[in-house]
């Protein structure tokens, strides 16, 4: 792409959500540039339109072009960055020393970058003080976005010119952006969301039922605002979009990574072997971790996220888990 041809929009990240908002801005009329980190991914996209390692079975728009050099989002004043948090800081510093200060960048990583529980976001502020700031949020699985079923998200920034901008950008008749403000809780929900899946991984995977589902989901909810509550969130916004809306859809669905990985460690599976044979990024692991340190470090009661901890990294027995979060004692809701 050359400079007479600089895309309207950049796409930081070739996984499953970053290839499927690329193709989701270019089929709206957009330029868009997308950046993938492996070349052999970057290759195909533009030369076979497709995206086999991390969106297989879903044809991308010719229009879309991808790129391995960061250097080439330096003209785009529109970003969405959507890489896993593990390499999120390297990313971004890298990205920061081309991006023009004007460029609107907007966050869609659902993860900390580390056991402090510092968000993607903060990071942003730090190395890309001056640039205006979002991000985006909610109920999106790749899969069904990209076979065209409705869905919603939510784009959450200080900045209200901003949030307009980027609704217009993304919302269709089939993908509709609410706007937002409270910005530690759109990104707190979308993270903590995924330490709730993977309990209701394993309550899939051990064929507990809807009744137990329910209950993870209600207490679960629970334990993500004790935290947000502690890290500046209104509560509020964990009953909407990023909140409730993305709980209940990765706990519920098979088609959701961290759901994944929950229910394979039911069925006897070592985590090792399981992460290895995933392609894209479970995040939920990572943030279990995280969140479970933070909560010892500040005496929170969390059962279901020190549950789930047990159970990946201690080899805990799951239905032996179940059974301690189902006796502990009695309290008022």
């Amino acid at each position: 792409m050359t400079p007479q041809e600089t895309a309207s929009v950049g796409v930081i990240g070739a996984g499953a959500w970053g290839t499927t908002l690329a193709a989701h801005l270019a089929r709206k009329g957009n330029s868009v540039l997308l950046w993938a980190f492996e070349e052999e991914v970057r290759d195909e996209i533009n030369a076979e339109h497709t995206n086999s390692v991390y969106h297989p079975g879903f044809d991308l728009p010719a229009e879309l072009k991808a790129t391995s050099n960061l250097s080439e989002f330096s003209e785009i004043s529109r970003l969405l960055i959507v890489v896993p948090s593990a390499f999120y800081v390297n990313t971004v510093r890298e990205l920061g020393r081309h991006v023009q200060t004007q460029a609107q960048v907007v966050s869609a990583t659902k993860g900390f970058i580390d056991d402090d529980l510092t968000r993607p976001m903060q990071f942003l502020e730090e190395t890309l003080p001056q640039n205006p700031r979002g991000v985006l949020s909610g109920p999106n699985l790749s899969r069904e976005i990209s076979s065209g079923l409705p869905a919603i998200s939510l784009i959450a920034s200080k900045d209200a010119k901003m949030i307009q901008e980027f609704q217009s950008l993304l919302s269709t008749g089939q993908f509709r952006v609410y706007g937002g403000t409270d910005v530690a809780g759109t990104e707190l929900g979308g993270a903590l969301k995924n330490i709730i899946a993977i309990a209701a991984g394993i309550t899939d995977g051990l064929s507990l039922g809807e009744n137990t589902l329910a209950a993870l989901i209600t207490r679960g909810l629970a334990e993500m605002i004790k935290i947000g509550r502690m890290l500046g969130a209104d509560d509020r916004t964990f009953f909407g979009v990023s909140g409730l809306g993305d709980l209940v859809c990765t706990s519920q669905s098979r088609l959701s990574r961290n759901q994944e990985v929950g229910r394979r460690i039911a069925g006897g599976e070592m985590l090792d072997e399981i992460l290895s044979g995933m392609a894209a990024v479970a995040e939920g692991v990572h943030t279990t971790r995280h969140v479970h340190s933070f909560g010892k470090e500040k005496d929170l009661d969390l059962p279901i996220t020190n549950a789930v901890y047990s159970i990946l990294f201690e080899g805990e027995d799951p239905g032996r888990a179940l059974r301690d979060l189902m006796t502990r004692k009695l309290k008022m809701e």
